[in-house]
């Protein structure tokens, strides 16, 4: 018979040109097979093109096929239909060779199937197996049945599942499983209510009851795991039947083994069991209940130590979540530009991946359904090794724990830890932590590490908050969540000392490493880290790269750790290797053997061989007094032998070191610099480009005066080098350049040469104007920051010239440079705003600079939000520097574009940026410059976001805008209203998120209200108190509390309400105004709280 295939290739060219190339494809010199082509015939019928062509091609014939077929060229029939409307092109090929060892007649086979199908009965039990034989092999050869053969067919074959003898139920099961493979039924939901439901054909044999398990009930699972995993139909499949599919599933996996004589039998099922439990899952089939994750992680712990010695078969129990009240997760904004915080996994619609972290977690697809075992049982040869079989069914429930993590939310798994992840005190429980120990199969134990992993990456917004108690009679939920901490490190350890698979040891790294990342170690008991490290230092000499990789990792994470304890600072000052064994007789390590070996892609490599390199490396450099890791991290990066993941990840710790632990560092500040630069006269970009960072990172940290005063001295040792970079024709190096020619501190800036000075922004300048727009930004982003340094601030040629780059650069079609022009303008015009407060040097001239900037800043609050956040601080400065209203023509736009941004947009930082340049803008006599409507415009704006804006930051700083203005006019009575009303909103905080910016807005509601209090006139009051007087008490409870933490610095405006409201008590026309402006007053006064109101309110 020919064998049927279909291929897809996806070719990035139009229609037009894929029909073209197929017609002009020979002769062809890559294709010598095809010796001729000749056109047969070609017609036009229904605007469609037909054509049928001969090829004479050379073809490969099989050794045992040369007795039958003698000649090795063949003729072949291509007919082809175009139809260029529906821009399709059909082809058909046919050999004519070998049409008599390999042709088939269709209608024969339909006739003889039916004929088959109405001769054989069921009760013919040789006869049955026989024909159903023939239809898996008819299926196999992609022969389709379809119309009354296929329906007689179905008939005839549901007919033997029910009266065939138990003989020939396997065969009639294999058969019924080809056809749901593919894909014969149409309307699937129709044949699995008469397989399932009620008393349906398949449910005798997946409810055996009493019976012992055989190969009917896993062929009947066979059927249940095709109905799943068939693409074409696991959609259509209603939720009814995969609702009953589950619970069949999970009533299976609930029964014990009868006998011991079928623990082969039942290790296959429970195996099947668990893959199509996964297949549901991943293909989204199995409805979400509150129970599902507690169903899940039974079965996972149920089954997690199967086979294992010690360790009997259990019935999966529901497992039920440690009630908790667990925080939200909280953005972590990185301190420094080069070094990102690991990010946890994002929630997104689960994808499936071709490959994965452990290269075990993706499904195989079906090409194919084998005739006696399905795609997760196992090979002939393996069928009767019962360890092999056990150690799949481990490794099925931990796929079954992976994907389960992948796809709920960490808050709903992290409930369960106790019970599924360590447990924090008892030895012998069913968990992660315990199964890493006696798990004797590498590759389960690699499975389990990854599944630990995931866990642990997801976890560690909670993990923070654990916390070290002392024992008591009752303790927390996280102070069992220390214990599991401690039991997870306890376990890592022995991992880490004793394991010797290389493809193991790596995940045990990373492991720890996110262990390391999600650890509290301030919050803790000293001694956990130090126990960690012991074990881990020896692998960053391994002779395996990724391992030192993985080593370096975790080292990366301690130094990533915020706060820094003092025994990681112990840690990380070490100068030796230490005693790397010393604890080796504590660990019993027989448990972590190494069966199965059989089955593992990486060979199996024995860590002591890195003795010679760990006495290598310590040798290095005897007379240094730099500690270890320096040292090794040196030396990686300095040796071009070393690999090249090795080396990045050597220079990504050097740069941690350098940023948190800079006294590691800078001691030895011309060795350290003088080999990053030693690596810039290397071919491999990525390597220059990681140096490149540890340098600008050095250049940050080297600002800070008062701690290192070595700034000149690194600058001299790297100048020439980045000033080569800077000019290199590798795009990816000259963007590093200007990145760390930005970096340079004032302090440094000052005492170069003024030839070096010149050079610096001429290359920055001209970075500008790059071909690339990496590099663009970068030479942008650079001057944006050498413009804030002291030294040009009254450069003048220097402000003229970055304003018409600044200027021109909006002009670019790359986002990322419009957005880094911004930033650059903004602190362009914070520059001109300082040089305005030196009065004592010769004020630049701004009539012809100052609109220029100002249209163009106008115009980039259209653009994106990045864009935008910068350009609106630009308008405020502006605006605040622009003497008269003339020079600018027209302030209105520029307000209204203020206006708009702060209001509108799902972009906070830009509306708390357009709040921020408001205030400015109020701030410096307002009514010279904007229109004389603009407090129409301002105040109700900024009283509606001080109330009702859901960020915190855009409410206070909605606040400070008017506390900057020095006029309020009609508004008065309308701002103390909504003030009020502020406070009363600040209460109910939107998200968990906004908890810690909530003091920052109380507290500038109450200078604000201080400064509208100083500004409130005597002829206001009586309308005041029909508005907030009664809300006085409230007001008066949250000005005490300010007046308590706030520094006396800022009482300024509060004074000054109070002489306001006491003059006004002195100078009140009547009882009814004096006692309102007392009451005023005394919601100012520290210890004078409100007493009298009785006697007011009878009063009024």
């Amino acid at each position: 018979m020919v064998k049927y295939y279909e291929n897809i290739t996806i070719f990035k060219f139009d229609w037009t040109q894929v029909v073209r190339g197929f017609f002009q494809r020979y002769p062809n010199p890559h294709s010598s097979h095809v010796l001729s082509e000749d056109t047969i015939s070609r017609e036009v019928k229904n605007g469609k093109l037909y054509s049928k062509r001969l090829l004479t091609k050379t073809n490969r014939v099989p050794k045992w096929g040369e007795r039958f077929i003698s000649k090795n060229i063949v003729k072949i029939v291509e007919e082809s239909i175009v139809d260029p409307e529906a821009k399709t092109l059909t082809t058909y090929t046919r050999n004519l060779g070998y049409t008599k060892v390999m042709n088939y007649n269709f209608f024969a086979i339909l006739l003889l199937v039916n004929q088959l199908c109405a001769a054989v009965l069921p009760t013919e039990t040789s006869l049955v197996q026989n024909v159903c034989k023939f239809l898996y092999n008819l299926t196999q050869s992609n022969i389709k049945l379809h119309g009354r053969t296929f329906v007689t067919c179905k008939r005839w074959i549901l007919e033997a599942l029910e009266f065939a003898d138990p003989l020939a139920q396997v065969d009639v099961l294999i058969a019924i499983k080809s056809f749901l493979h593919f894909g014969y039924f149409d309307d699937i939901n129709h044949h699995v209510r008469l397989l399932l439901k009620d008393k349906g054909l398949l449910m005798k044999h997946l409810n055996p009851l009493c019976n012992p398990w055989s190969e009917i009930n896993f062929h009947a699972l066979g059927c249940l795991e095709e109905i799943v995993t068939n693409k074409s139909n696991n959609h259509c499949l209603s939720d009814e039947f995969t609702y009953l599919i589950k619970n069949i599933i999970f009533k299976i996996l609930s029964l014990l083994p009868y006998h011991n004589d079928d623990k082969l039998c039942y290790s296959k099922i429970i195996n099947l069991c668990l893959h199509i439990l996964h297949c549901m899952i991943i293909e989204k089939l199995i409805l979400k209940s509150p129970d599902l994750i507690g169903e899940i992680l039974g079965v996972v712990q149920a089954f997690l130590f199967y086979g294992i010695k010690g360790y009997s078969v259990t019935s999966p129990q529901l497992l039920r979540p440690a009630a908790m009240n667990l925080p939200e997760r909280v953005h972590i904004v990185p301190k420094c530009k080069n070094l990102k915080n690991h990010k946890a996994r994002s929630r997104k619609t689960l994808a499936k991946k071709n490959t994965s972290d452990s290269g075990n977690n993706a499904i195989p697809e079906h090409t194919g359904i084998s005739k006696y075992s399905s795609d997760s049982d196992t090979s002939d040869t393996e069928i009767n090794n019962s360890i092999h079989i056990d150690s799949k069914v481990r490794l099925g429930a931990v796929r079954l724990l992976q994907i389960l993590v992948e796809i709920t939310r960490s808050k709903e798994i992290f409930g369960y830890w106790p019970q599924i992840v360590a447990t924090g005190s008892r030895n012998d429980a069913r968990v992660l932590t315990r199964s890493i120990l006696v798990e004797p199969v590498s590759k389960v134990r690699q499975n389990v590490l990854c599944a630990l992993t995931e866990l642990l990456i997801d976890a560690k917004p909670f993990l923070i908050h654990a916390e070290d108690t002392n024992h008591t009679s009752f303790i927390t939920f996280f102070g069992t969540v220390c214990l599991m901490v401690k039991e997870l490190h306890f376990t890592l350890s022995l991992i880490l000392l004793a394991e010797k698979n290389v493809a193991v040891l790596t995940h045990a790294l990373k492991c720890t490493a996110a262990l390391v990342q999600g650890t509290p170690y301030e919050r803790l008991k000293p001694g956990l880290a130090t126990k960690l490290v012991r074990n881990c230092k020896p692998h960053i000499f391994h002779k395996d790269p990724t391992v030192r990789v993985a080593a370096l990792s975790i080292f990366e994470a301690f130094v990533s750790s915020e706060p820094i304890t003092q025994e990681i600072l112990n840690i990380l000052a070490k100068q030796t290797v230490g005693e790397i064994g010393s604890e080796s007789s504590q660990f019993d390590t027989s448990s972590i053997s190494d069966i199965g070996t059989e089955e593992e892609e990486i060979d199996v490599e024995d860590i002591e061989n890195s003795t010679n390199s760990c006495n290598e490396i310590t040798s290095i450099s005897k007379d240094e007094n730099a500690c270890l890791l320096v040292r090794v991290c040196l030396q990686n990066i300095s040796n071009k032998s070393v690999n090249t993941p090795v080396r990045l990840q050597s220079l990504k710790l050097m740069g941690r070191l350098v940023f948190n632990t800079g006294n590691l560092i800078f001691p030895h500040l011309e060795n350290v610099t003088t080999a990053l630069i030693s690596v810039m006269e290397e071919t491999e970009n990525q390597v220059i480009l990681h140096a490149c960072r540890v340098l600008e990172i050095m250049s940050g940290c080297l600002a800070n005066t008062e701690t290192y005063s070595n700034g000149i001295l690194f600058w001299n040792i790297i100048f020439e080098s980045i000033i080569s970079l800077a000019q290199t024709s590798r795009t990816i190096l000259r963007e590093a350049a200007c990145d760390c020619l930005g970096s340079i501190s004032g302090n440094v800036f000052t005492q170069l040469s003024r030839q070096r000075v010149i050079l610096i922004i001429t290359i920055l300048f001209g970075a500008v104007r790059d071909e690339e727009s990496a590099v663009r930004a970068a030479g942008l982003r650079a001057l944006g920051m050498l413009v804030t340094l002291p030294s040009l601030e009254h450069a003048t040629g220097f402000l003229m010239d970055l304003a018409d780059t600044v200027c021109l650069a909006f002009e670019d079609k790359n986002l990322g440079v419009r957005v880094k022009s911004a930033w650059a303008l903004a602190n362009l015009c914070d520059c001109l705003s300082r040089q305005k407060q030196h009065e004592d040097v010769e004020p630049f001239p701004l009539e012809d600079l100052l609109p220029k900037l100002y249209h163009i800043s106008v115009k980039a609050t259209k653009d994106n939000d990045k864009v935008k956040c910068n350009a609106v601080r630009a308008i405020g400065t502006i605006l605040y520097l622009c003497p008269q209203k003339y020079i600018l023509s027209d302030t209105t736009i520029g307000l209204d574009a203020l206006i708009k941004c702060a209001v509108l947009g799902n972009d906070m930082k830009v509306r708390w940026n357009a709040c921020r340049a408001l205030g400015l803008v109020l701030s410096h006599d307002p009514d010279t410059i904007l229109p004389s409507s603009w407090k129409d415009q301002v105040f109700p704006a900024l009283s509606t976001l001080i109330c009702d804006s859901p960020n915190f930051k855009v409410r206070t700083n909605a606040a400070w805008a008017l506390s900057s203005c020095n006029n309020y006019g009609k508004y008065t009575v309308m701002l103390w209203k909504n003030i009020v009303l502020a406070f009363e909103n600040a209460q109910h905080v939107p998200s968990y998120v906004e908890y810690p910016h909530r003091d920052a807005l109380i507290q500038q509601l109450c200078l604000t209200l201080s400064c509208v209090a100083a500004h409130t006139e005597k002829s206001e009051l009586q309308s005041l108190w029909i508005e907030i007087g009664d809300h006085l008490e409230e007001i008066s409870n949250f000005m005490k509390q300010f007046q308590e933490t706030v520094l006396p610095e800022k009482l300024g405006d509060l004074i000054k309400a109070k002489v306001q409201l006491a003059q006004h008590v002195k100078n009140a026309h009547s009882v009814e105004e004096r006692q309102i402006a007392q009451s005023l007053a005394n919601i100012f006064e520290k210890t004078n709280r409100y007493d009298n109101l009785d006697a007011i309110t009878s009063t009024i």
